[in-house]
């Protein structure tokens, strides 16, 4: 346990390095994380002109007239915030995923990544990683519905231990998948081949995967928690409160998926040498 856990140390540290040596490799994330910011800003200014031209109309299909007037609309935007970011993710986090990969690639080789080359690359072989994501995120999604929906428990402390069990299970399917972008970027595998590529890399490198990708997703779990407490307080101090709190998530989120994209690409590229 104590050798594996000095790999995932090891990892982080020569991550932290490639950082610091190459910065530009961090441009991908954080170009997601200002698209997800221009997000939430559109979402929050839904029921005002222009974009109530476009927005509001849904907004009141399918959540009623309410939700966009104040102080309503503002209880909607996590939801209306998770659902865009599932398309943004699509269009383009998948692609600066790539993108990320092949720089760290060429950072880990001694070479300048180039942000250029590195999204070029991650294009050509762009419907190869939505496939592989859409996978990965279907299998998380049903997950989270279908658990709690099986064990419904009406306790607080048995509904928390459910949530618990599904983030648990969904770091588990992200470490078997975590490996499947590299292998496309990386040694130009197709969808499949990749996904075994991803599963049997994940199994020589369990407990070292399972913290790099565990670790980072832990650390998210207050922000859930209080999520659904986001209502109550709300109310106890102010309503743009909800602005706030999707902001900070979106700080975590980039951090986090640098983080564990960064150190599993990193130990994928160490282990590669002695294969």
């Amino acid at each position: 346990m104590k050798k594996k856990l000095k790999i995932a140390m090891d990892v982080w540290r020569m991550t932290f390095g490639l950082f610091k040596q190459n910065p530009n490799v961090l441009i991908p994330f954080l170009l997601v994380g200002l698209v997800d910011v221009v997000l939430l800003f559109m979402i929050y200014l839904a029921p005002q002109p222009p974009l109530s031209a476009l927005l509001g109309p849904p907004i009141r299909v399918f959540w009623g007239e309410r939700f966009l007037h104040y102080p309503f609309n503002l209880l909607l935007i996590p939801q209306l915030f998770d659902i865009a970011r599932i398309f943004s993710t699509a269009l383009m986090g998948v692609l600066m995923t790539g993108a990320a990969v092949r720089m760290l690639k060429e950072a880990h080789s001694g070479i300048k990544p180039d942000i250029v080359l590195g999204l070029s690359n991650s294009l050509r072989v762009y419907l190869k990683l939505l496939v592989i994501w859409l996978v990965m995120f279907g299998l998380v999604s049903v997950v989270f519905k279908a658990l709690p929906a099986i064990f419904h428990f009406k306790q607080h402390i048995a509904s928390q231990m459910v949530l618990g069990a599904c983030f648990l299970i969904s770091i588990l399917i992200q470490a078997l998948f975590i490996y499947a972008i590299p292998a496309v970027i990386i040694e130009e595998k197709k969808i499949w081949p990749a996904i075994k590529r991803s599963v049997s890399f994940c199994q020589s490198a369990f407990l070292p995967t399972l913290i790099l990708v565990g670790l980072p997703t832990l650390v998210y779990i207050p922000m859930v928690i209080l999520k659904g407490k986001l209502p109550f307080l709300m109310s106890k101090t102010f309503p743009e409160l909800v602005v706030v709190f999707v902001g900070l998530g979106i700080v975590i989120s980039v951090i986090m998926d640098c983080l564990i994209t960064s150190s599993t690409t990193v130990l994928f590229l160490n282990k590669r040498k002695d294969e």
